[in-house]
């Protein structure tokens, strides 16, 4: 085979810019071959760095086929060849005519890849294309697919790296110093199993406190040692996740090079870390290939809607983390991992989670206030309560509020009073009679600077040691203070907003405050996962055993009414929503023959302000050019077409600020409603302009020189004799000047009135209705099992851990009913939120709580954790298996060589099939070994 060069590429000044202008008279589909190389693919290549100049290309290369017979002759022309830095070929580009398929010469550059691997001896890789669309095909590893660019010459040669010196990934032990739990390798190994099986997106959903991060840097570890990866990535969604993230890779891969991406400036690091919104300033400049791996912390619809750009453009193995249970994630967010619905590439249950003792449940105070349960209304406040108020300069007229208003429309000091000495009187605590570790959660910064106020005011003593903080990102150094209360002793209280919701891990906390309304299932999970972690205190050696929930906002009661929580309305994109409001005034105006011109020139606008080399807008390079040059009638279809195909692509263009954004779409609401002759909704929008208009800082220059514009479209004239001229005038004058905007609160009554506590969980457990609260019930019924433990020897059997045969649990159960407290199974399930544990659960739980021993499921479970950390290789089936034996040692049933081929054992796995004869002979050594010493 020879290799010589027909044509080269001429010189490149500004490629981005000739990439992003690419817009020419004559549409793509018109394009010849040569054009649509000319005008469109040398363009894209010289952006990734391929040009002649830079001897890095070659076009029109000359094969010279002596090898075998061809049928198209033996001298054939690849339309590019790439070089590597040792000057020889390592990439192939078959190019086609933007109106082809882009696959279309894929039997024809395998064999140009085939004369160029027989002359050289690597197999190069192949990008097919037709300028529109670009399939990149590693033929050794994968199927062709599609991505964003071409890959840079560092990218490909990182990749022919990997290629040539990878080790199966089925040969790498998982470091179990880093993630050792079963489950925890069971996942590691679906992803490593998928990734042999040419799989390059993953989904784990691991319930919070089970361990994702931990997970996530075993697998970085594992395909960093295996060559599998070189670069890898870390997103999440706040800048303490991130930082929190770095600290756990820093201390289980001391040795690895870590960099956070801040300020749109990137490193060479090995594992790099960034926020999403941090990641939207720089990933256009970075290449299609940059990253490896790309670990997506926290995958949820926000991910899906905001920032699936970035998923777009680069062509990485991804993985998605999330602590949401499945029946809460959207599609749209499996779509993007390539599950199917509801499938995702591993599942580990919170549920589960405590049932194998890998996390703590909790108990939950429903607590509110008087004025929560009732509302505040003057005129039936007590008189001196309504003396109070005037003393305060409010009518008691002006108090008609419901309870739904406190922290809204009514501020009351005596309810945030009443919420923190709740908390002080039922919180969990030390020995020294101070809260453990706890998470109060606010309605907003104000919110919580009252409450702060309220801990200052009423415990002044213990706040001068620094009890309770203010943790916000309205704090200056509240990433200090967060550290101060994970790893200090004081502060014991974190009251926030948004900042500790999620993902902030503090094994030590006993107390979570729902100090707000919640109303997103997803964030209401989130936040119960700040408690869920296992933790003993290294001073005391106290183990924690469950955590409290104090809930003043009916938060669990509101869930169990709407288990979804509110309806979720995807909130459409500012862009999106001003595009189809110009197209919905268009199709008006049109249909009312006036002046379009305007209008149509702003839609063009939009649509020529496109990032023309996205992988989502290249499909449509046809039609948008159509557009360009010619506008469509409104036609029904051509609406629909528009609204629903185009409009959605608007988000990816960063039109303006979100203040001019708002303001542009309040103008075009308006104008949509003066054509329909919609006078109620007119009303609405004016009332926003005007209130935007006059909200503007009066000392800017700008805003001073349209001052007396300003002040005629604030008068009522300005809005009489319309015409669409004065309103495009409008949108024009003060859209660019909304970054002026000034904030103006609404009207909120402050007043300082003395609210309580006046209900809580009660239990109804007489014959005669008798009743008490939850906690309070709880207390009485432990009292009094532990006082029956020493006269009953069935509960001495119990506590020992024996199983006690229904005639023994009936007497027990009959001992207890008779008491004054008149226990029952349905009493203690209502007391201890466990609707699905039995009387003997139950009593156990009360039993051994004092007394914790490391009983037989703990023992078992770290015998089959060392038998998986000795067999470090076990694939996620083997894994799997283990736990499902596990599980049936649990059941105190006996594992012989036959059980093990038998259901439910066979439901999971063939064992023959899954381990050599000399693990299973040891398996069952080890399973009945545990079960003699447990008898």
């Amino acid at each position: 085979m020879k290799l010589t060069s027909k044509k080269t590429v001429g010189m490149l000044h500004d490629v981005k810019d000739m990439v992003n202008c690419s817009e020419q008279a004559m549409t793509y589909s018109n394009r010849s071959e040569a054009q649509t190389r000319t005008e469109i693919i040398d363009l894209q290549l010289a952006y990734a760095g391929w040009s002649r100049n830079r001897r890095t290309l070659v076009e029109e290369f000359l094969l010279q086929i002596t090898e075998s017979e061809s049928t198209y002759g033996d001298e054939q022309f690849a339309d590019y060849v790439l070089l590597g830095s040792d000057a020889k070929p390592i990439a192939v580009v078959e190019a086609k005519r933007s109106s082809r398929d882009e696959l279309a010469g894929k039997r024809q550059a395998a064999d140009y890849a085939d004369a160029i691997k027989a002359k050289f001896g690597s197999d190069p890789f192949i990008f097919l294309t037709n300028g529109k669309e670009i399939q990149f095909w590693d033929r050794e590893r994968y199927a062709p697919r599609k991505i964003s660019g071409f890959y840079t010459r560092d990218d490909l040669e990182r990749l022919r790296y990997q290629r040539q010196f990878a080790q199966p990934l089925d040969g790498v032990a998982i470091n179990s110093d880093i993630a050792g739990r079963d489950y925890q390798n069971e996942a590691i190994r679906r992803i490593t199993e998928g990734l042999a099986a040419a799989n390059r997106k993953f989904l784990l959903v691991m319930a919070t406190g089970t361990g994702k991060t931990r997970t996530a840097i075993a697998l970085v570890d594992n395909l960093l040692r295996s060559k599998r990866v070189q670069r890898v990535l870390f997103l999440a969604d706040r800048r303490e996740l991130v930082r929190q993230a770095m600290s756990e890779f820093k201390t289980h891969l001391p040795n690895e090079s870590l960099s956070r991406i801040e300020s749109g400036e990137t490193t060479g690091a090995r594992i790099q870390f960034s926020t999403y919104p941090s990641m939207m300033q720089v990933y256009l400049g970075l290449s299609v290939g940059y990253y490896d791996l790309i670990v997506a912390d926290e995958s949820h619809r926000s991910i899906y809607q905001r920032y699936k750009a970035i998923f777009d453009h680069f062509d990485a193995i991804q993985l998605g983390l999330t602590a949401t249970p499945t029946d809460y994630i959207d599609h749209n967010t499996f779509e993007l991992f390539d599950c199917g619905d509801g499938v995702p590439s591993y599942y580990y249950s919170y549920e589960q989670a405590i049932a194998d003792r890998n996390l703590v449940s909790y108990r939950v105070l429903d607590a509110q206030t008087n004025f929560q349960l009732q509302g505040i209304q003057g005129d039936a406040l007590p008189e001196p309560l309504k003396q109070m108020a005037r003393d305060q300069g409010v009518e008691p007229d002006e108090l008609n509020f419901d309870g739904s208003d406190i922290e809204k429309g009514i501020i009351i000091r005596g309810t945030n009073d009443a919420m923190v000495r709740e908390f002080m009187d039922k919180s969990r605590k030390d020995a020294r009679g101070l809260p453990h570790k706890s998470i109060i959660f606010a309605v907003s910064h104000a919110h919580a600077k009252r409450l702060y106020e309220s801990f200052n005011r009423l415990y002044p003593e213990l706040q001068r040691q620094g009890m309770a903080e203010i943790i916000d990102s309205h704090m200056e150094r509240a990433d200090a203070t967060l550290d101060d209360f994970k790893f200090r002793t004081m502060p014991r209280v974190a009251i926030s907003v948004d900042m500790l919701d999620t993902g902030v891990d503090v094994p030590a906390i006993q107390n979570l405050v729902f100090a707000k309304p919640i109303f997103s299932k997803v964030k209401f999970w989130q936040m119960i996962g700040r408690g869920t972690r296992l933790h003993i205190d290294k001073a005391s050696g106290e183990i924690k055993k469950d955590f409290l929930i104090i809930d003043h906002w009916k938060n669990f009661a509101y869930f169990k009414l709407k288990p979804e929580g509110e309806s979720d309305h995807p909130s459409e994109p500012l862009p999106v929503r001003l595009f189809r409001l110009r197209l919905e005034k268009w199709q008006l105006l049109h249909a009312q023959q006036q002046d379009t011109q305007t209008t149509i020139a702003n839609l063009r606008a939009m649509l020529q302000a496109l990032p023309r080399h996205n992988i989502n807008v290249r499909k449509h390079w046809d039609e948008l050019d159509t557009l360009t040059q010619q506008w469509p009638q409104p036609h029904q279809s051509t609406l629909e077409r528009l609204s629903q195909t185009i409009a959605p692509l608007i988000r990816l263009t960063p039109l303006a600020g979100l203040d001019e954004l708002q303001f542009c779409i309040w103008c075009e609401r308006f104008a949509v409603a003066w054509l329909k002759s919609d006078s109620a909704e007119q009303r609405t929008a004016r009332e926003l302009i005007e209130k935007a208009v006059g909200s503007l800082a009066n000392k800017i220059p700008e805003v001073q020189r349209v001052a007396e514009h300003r002040a005629w479209v604030q008068s009522d004239g300005f809005w009489q004799h319309l015409d669409m001229t004065r309103l495009g005038t409008l949108q024009s004058v003060f859209a660019p000047l909304m970054r002026y905007r000034t904030s103006t609160l609404g009207h909120t009554v402050k007043i300082n009135l003395p609210d309580s506590i006046t209900q809580r969980s009660w239990i109804i457990y007489g014959p005669t209705g008798e009743g008490a609260f939850a906690q309070s019930y709880r207390e009485q019924v432990e009292a009094l099992v532990r006082r029956l433990a020493d006269q009953l020897p069935e509960l001495v059997r119990l506590k020992n851990g024996e199983n006690l045969a229904d005639d023994a649990l009936e007497r027990i159960s009959a001992t207890l009913n008779q008491a004054d407290l008149f226990v029952t199974e349905d009493t203690l399930r209502k007391a201890f939120e466990a609707p699905a544990a039995s009387l003997a659960d139950l009593l156990r739980h009360i039993l051994c709580e004092e007394a914790h021993l490391p009983n037989r499921e703990e023992r078992i479970n770290a015998a089959f954790d060392a038998f998986i950390t000795t067999h470090g290789n076990l694939r996620a089936n083997q894994l799997n298996f283990l736990r499902a034996v596990k599980a049936a040692v649990l059941r105190h049933g006996r594992i012989s060589r036959a059980a093990l081929s038998e259901l439910p054992l066979s439901r999971v796995g063939r064992v023959e099939a899954l381990f050599p004869s000399s693990d299973i002979d040891e398996l069952i050594d080890l399973a009945n070994q545990l079960l003699d010493e447990a008898a």
